[in-house]
């Protein structure tokens, strides 16, 4: 039971979990699977600010830049590979952005260089996505698997004083996968709470009746030296298996106290007149004749006259 209540409070804290990340998700995203923010001022009076390498380090991700200038100077925002970048921008005056925290926090160190591009950023071919306009341009694109850096360049002979950039990114569908992890996380949630609430039934069914035995197998194997050791099932399969019935143990009870003597029983009465006793035979004589020999004969009455009687007392 401990242990089903357990797995019911893991499920439902893990469902708990997963709404609020799927909330937070469709909050953040809104119906459109977009995040803005912006404008931000980003203070420079040079001819370049660019991103790092490893600054921009996501992929497959959506990804909106809108950089606003005054009084119609004319501008240019570009997304390339940072190698061709970094080569383009190495000698020009910039404002380099070295770390960028969503939603919107950046760090920068500024670059001593000329104070004009080597030229035209329009006229390159190597841009993934570019825009110029004046006093704004934006560009939108899918980020690719692989180093790019964000450029947004002054065009002729101003600066970017005063500018401000608005950035929008998201993912595609995001929305939707936040609503399927709402709907994730209710579910188990609810299936928590069931596993918690019919575990003790559940525990109650399999659990023994009272006073019922439970019998268990267990097989020992015995070495050369008759030491015994318990083996698993599977073990025993290759082992001669020998059963052996345990001896029943006598309850322990109390001793049966003793009882009194039993009577005698009463001699039977005679009720009739004693039998009488049988007559006993008369004792029959029995005549025998020794020859020389020693060899004994019977004879008869008659045939006594011819002999010599000795009498022969038996030993008592």
């Amino acid at each position: 039971m401990l242990m089903r209540a357990r797995w019911g409070w893991a499920l439902s804290v893990l469902g708990v979990l997963l709404t609020i990340l799927g909330i937070a998700v469709m909050a953040v995203l809104g119906p459109d699977s977009r995040f803005s923010t912006g404008p931000h001022l980003i203070e420079t009076d040079d001819t370049a600010v660019v991103t790092t390498p490893r600054v921009i380090r996501w992929a497959d991700v959506q990804v909106d830049v809108l950089a606003e200038v005054p009084v119609r100077k004319p501008v240019f925002v570009g997304l390339a590979n940072s190698v061709d970048v970094r080569d383009y921008v190495r000698r020009t005056k910039r404002l380099e952005i070295t770390d960028f925290q969503r939603p919107w926090t950046i760090s920068t160190r500024a670059v001593k260089g000329n104070p004009n591009l080597p030229g035209a950023p329009t006229a390159l071919d190597w841009w993934i996505e570019s825009s110029a306009g004046l006093g704004g341009a934006s560009i939108s694109t899918q980020l690719p698997d692989q180093t790019v850096s964000l450029a947004i360049l002054s065009v002729g002979s101003s600066n970017l004083s005063g500018l401000q950039v608005t950035v929008a990114y998201g993912v595609k569908g995001g929305f939707a996968k936040g609503a399927a992890l709402l709907l994730l996380g209710l579910g188990v949630a609810w299936l928590g709470i069931l596993v918690r609430r019919n575990g003790p039934e559940d525990d109650d069914e399999d659990d023994p009746q009272d006073g019922e035995v439970v019998e268990e197998v267990v097989y020992v194997y015995v070495d050369d030296d008759g030491i015994e050791h318990e083996i698993s099932a599977e073990e025993a399969q290759g082992l001669e298996i020998v059963e052996e019935d345990e001896e029943p143990v006598p309850s322990a009870g109390p001793e049966p106290e003793p009882g009194p003597d039993p009577e005698p029983a009463p001699a039977p009465e005679r009720t009739g007149p004693a039998p009488a006793p049988r007559p006993v035979a008369a004792a029959q004589v029995l005549y025998v004749y020794v020859d020389e020999d020693g060899v004994e004969h019977e004879v008869s009455e008659d045939e006594l006259a011819e002999f010599e009687i000795v009498d022969e007392e038996e030993d008592a």
